[in-house]
């Protein structure tokens, strides 16, 4: 029996939330369209306004936007700080291995002059020379690269930070010498 009770309850439950749903879809649709009834029938019984007023405009959406800017700023200068650091680290792991391999080299004196101009490596010294200055060579690329990007990148947060501190103050108190006193 008390089964059955269960049953008949939940089966309430659901209906209940079904009706519920029915009823916030109707007034999710119906709530506009009244809305916007009412709105032109005021507009017809008043008729159009015959004063104008007029306002500054509103700082709030430009300072939103400098503030969007900003923080894509800041990840853009995070972004390539994270790259500089990684294609500096792979500098490093290059000239390591090119010194490991320069390590694992003799020079060969050219008997004619006396110079050295060539080199006698062992396997090591033959795989990871080569490996260890593209490496470095490619890194140091990358890392000329990124720096740039990055002083750039820092140049712009620092110009949107400037823009914003100039829109909470607003203007600053300047001398102007046609009219002879001081303006903002």
């Amino acid at each position: 029996m008390s089964r059955g009770r269960w049953a008949s309850v939940h089966a309430m439950t659901h209906s209940a939330i079904a009706r519920t749903l029915v009823v916030t879809a109707v007034c999710w649709i119906a709530g506009p369209a009244s809305a916007q009834q009412s709105s032109s029938i005021t507009e017809a019984e008043t008729g159009p306004s015959i004063s104008v007023t007029t306002s500054a405009p509103n700082p709030a959406p430009e300072q939103h936007w400098l503030q969007v800017d900003l923080e894509e700023a800041r990840d853009r200068s995070r972004r390539t700080r994270n790259a500089l650091i990684g294609t500096s680290a792979g500098f490093l792991v290059g000239s390591i291995l090119a010194g490991v391999g320069l390590s694992q080299c003799q020079e060969v004196p050219n008997e004619q002059a006396n110079t050295y101009d060539t080199l006698l490596c062992n396997n090591a010294g033959k795989v990871m020379l080569p490996l260890g200055g593209t490496i470095a060579g490619l890194s140091f690329v990358g890392m000329l690269t990124s720096g740039i990007m990055l002083g750039v990148s820092n140049k712009r947060k620092r110009e949107i930070q400037r823009d914003i501190r100039r829109s909470q103050y607003g203007r600053r108190l300047q001398w102007d010498i046609p009219s002879g006193a001081f303006v903002f």
